[in-house]
């Protein structure tokens, strides 16, 4: 045996010469070993100017003379690398890091936390990239250094999670925190897929629903929003390129900057620009929504996230299944009516079933009969839909009159516009459909001659818009 058998020190041999070098070798290897600091674990290239008995951990990916010897201590002693493979139980500081590191057989590990942290810790188990902190162990003890102890779970952001998670046989049974939202939820699953929420405490108010429990659960609040299932099509758009200004469903306006939108059944395809929708306080009893926090939520959101904004905040609906929502709530200065515009975040977004409402939690979709929201709807912009005829008989210059009621009573006196599609003896062209209050209208003529007078007007339409 020429070395010996832990540390691989180089022993004399009988009769050898020189013994004074084999002797001063050994006590070079003592010094680098014994209290072993090395400079790195992750320098792959071996430095330009080594200090006698400086010592490296090769990494992998080394490079000249460390190529080939991962985790092997490269120790630079008279004027060369020597590369030692290390023993379980080995240990070494490593100063760029300024942690203590152990040999465990297999790999370089730290011995204990320090500093910066391990990136990786198990105590009885492996510790992965995912789960950095793995433990395997009948019982866990959290416990205080004299007075209180917080255990906490921070996340990035409200879209993203941050729970409890219960398991069985790695398969999930119930889960505990804020899931997607800032809501604190509490879910159960028989199977590890299908989850049902039991319990939902809201983070403003306080408020506990049970959406499980048909008994318990938050009767749905009303939706600020007319028309927000896109059934209602007085204008009869059918789709596409909308310009700026334009109304095409009712109560939905293109932005400035125009839309592209369309929809199929109950669903609404965004794919470019932005529709808006102007709410007006008076209609649901209260003078402004300022200061008051009100939730925007969309169905089964797809394609991307749906930018929002209502008054003078903006937020986000991330895409997903289900319910949908941002709770943004208006400034102290968004008084009077109030804006809510969507738009596509990145290419085009669907989703069906559009609801504003107060609070700072969604409740479920309540659809309105078409009969209430076509109401609301000519509450802003009636058209008949059916021609509007006067015919009459009478002398020269005579005028003959009749009055339309609307349906509902509109927010103000709106604007007429109609076409004349025929007439028979009117005076200088005067026949005309004009709005003599906001309940009803007046359609006129003037006779030319004494005789029949007639005039058809179409395409009338009745504009009290926001």
């Amino acid at each position: 045996m020429s070395d010996t058998p832990r540390l691989g020190l180089p022993l004399l041999a009988a009769g050898q010469a020189q013994k004074h070098v084999t002797h001063n070798d050994a006590l070079m290897r003592l010094d680098a070993l014994v209290h072993l600091v090395v400079s790195s674990r992750t320098q792959t290239v071996p430095p330009a100017s080594p200090g006698e008995t400086a010592a490296y951990i090769v990494p992998a990916g080394g490079s000249g003379v460390f190529a080939g010897h991962q985790d092997a201590l490269a120790i630079f002693e008279d004027g060369a690398w020597s590369f030692l493979a290390p023993r379980a139980g080995w240990q070494a500081w490593v100063s760029d890091e300024a942690e203590h590191h152990v040999w465990t057989g297999t790999q370089w590990r730290r011995s204990q936390p320090e500093g910066a942290g391990a990136p990786l810790w198990g105590v009885n188990a492996t510790a992965d990239t995912t789960n950095r902190l793995a433990i395997s162990a009948d019982a866990t003890l959290f416990n205080h250094a004299g007075t209180d102890h917080r255990l906490k779970l921070n996340k990035a952001s409200a879209a993203h999670t941050a729970s409890l998670l219960f398991q069985d046989n790695w398969s999930g049974r119930a889960e505990i925190g804020l899931a997607g939202d800032d809501q604190l939820r509490i879910k159960v699953s028989p199977d590890g897929s299908n989850w049902a929420e039991a319990l939902v405490i809201d983070r403003t108010s306080g408020l506990v629903s049970l959406p499980a429990s048909s008994w318990a659960q938050e009767t749905p609040r009303p939706n600020l929003l007319v028309n927000g299932d896109w059934q209602i099509n007085q204008r009869g758009f059918a789709g596409g390129a909308l310009a700026a200004g334009v109304f095409g469903y009712d109560r939905w306006q293109a932005h400035t900057s125009g839309a592209n939108l369309s929809r199929n059944g109950f669903d609404l395809t965004l794919t470019s620009g932005a529709v808006r929708q102007t709410v007006e306080p008076a209609l649901w009893g209260v003078t402004s929504f300022a200061s008051t926090p009100l939730c925007v939520s969309v169905e089964n959101l797809s394609g991307g996230s749906l930018a929002v904004t209502v008054g003078s905040v903006s937020g986000t609906i991330t895409a997903g299944s289900g319910r949908r929502f941002v709770v943004l709530t208006p400034a102290a200065g968004d008084t009077g009516n109030l804006t809510v515009q969507l738009a596509p975040a990145t290419g085009a977004v669907t989703f069906r079933a559009i609801k504003l409402e107060t609070g700072a939690v969604p409740s479920a979709w309540l659809a309105r009969s078409q009969t209430q929201e076509r109401q609301l709807c000519e509450r802003y912009y009636w058209r008949p839909g059916l021609p509007w005829i006067i015919d009459c008989y009478q002398a020269s210059g005579a005028y003959s009159q009749q009055i339309l009621a609307f349906p509902t009573a509109m927010r103000a006196v709106p604007t007429a516009s109609y076409s004349v599609t025929g007439e028979v003896n009117i005076f200088g062209g005067e026949r005309s459909v004009s709005s003599s209050s906001n309940i009803c209208a007046v359609a006129s003529i003037r006779a030319s001659a004494l005789g029949r007078a007639y005039a058809v007007f179409s395409d009338i339409a009745f504009n009290a818009e926001l």
